[in-house]
């Protein structure tokens, strides 16, 4: 086999613009039916660990959280919006 065959491509990334949006409502849908807890018990836990996250991730800490897997942020940016901060997510193969 030839050497640059035995590489294979990356797969493109997905245009973030046309990646498909788990939104919060739906998030918080699916941990119920997966837990069989009511909404209202899911919605406080929910919120109360994307406060977590969100403070975590503002203060520059790496998630490790299998088996979402282990983020860290690879670029800070203040825009006239708000701060933009990118993560990268490292996830075990299957």
């Amino acid at each position: 086999m030839a050497r640059s065959e035995a590489r294979s491509e990356p797969e493109p990334f997905a245009d973030p613009e046309t990646a498909k949006v788990l939104q919060k409502r739906q998030l918080l849908s699916q941990v119920a039916r997966r837990t069989g807890l009511r909404n209202s018990e899911v919605k406080t836990v929910v919120e109360a660990t994307l406060a977590e996250l969100g403070d975590a991730i503002a203060s520059g800490m790496t998630l490790a959280l299998p088996p979402l897997g282990r983020a860290r942020i690879s670029r800070r940016h203040d825009g006239s919006g708000g701060e933009i901060i990118t993560l990268r997510l490292r996830r075990r193969g299957s």
